[in-house]
Formats: C-alpha cells, sequence, structure tokens
C-alpha cells in the first residue's frame, strides 16, 4: 500500500512508513545491502519495523528477517 497521494511512500503492513522506522534496500536474506548493479541487488527491500523482505515492483512480500544486519 502507498501514503495518499505518494506512490513512492510505502505503508507495510505492520504501520511502517518512510517517516518513522523507514525501508532499506536489502539482500535476499534482508540483510541491508548498497542498491547497485555490482551488488547484486534484485530490487528488494526490507521492513526496519518488523522485517518483512518486499518486492519494490510489485509491493510482494518475499521473505522475512526478524534481525537484519544494517550497514553501519
Amino acid at each position: 500500500m502507498h501514503e495518499a497521494n505518494n506512490t513512492e511512500a510505502w505503508i507495510c503492513i505492520c504501520g511502517n512508513t518512510p517517516d518513522s522506522d523507514g525501508f532499506f534496500p536489502c539482500d535476499t536474506n534482508g540483510n541491508e545491502a548498497q542498491p547497485t548493479l555490482a551488488s547484486g541487488w534484485s530490487g528488494i527491500y526490507i521492513c526496519a519495523r518488523c522485517g518483512r523482505i518486499i518486492n519494490q515492483d510489485t509491493l510482494e512480500v518475499v521473505g522475512f528477517n526478524p534481525h537484519p544486519k544494517l550497514l553501519a
């Protein structure tokens, strides 16, 4: 789901938004990753509140990691 009038601002089913805990680009395990071609990033994000791994194109939940490793 998206915030009203903003198709780029997601709302996770846990209630997280970009302005609260946010979302981070991640690898298939849900660990934060640099969103570059060199890193092999495949367009997925992790919800920093609940750990759902979300496909940015479809907003489908494709995995779960309740304790992701975030980049410092």
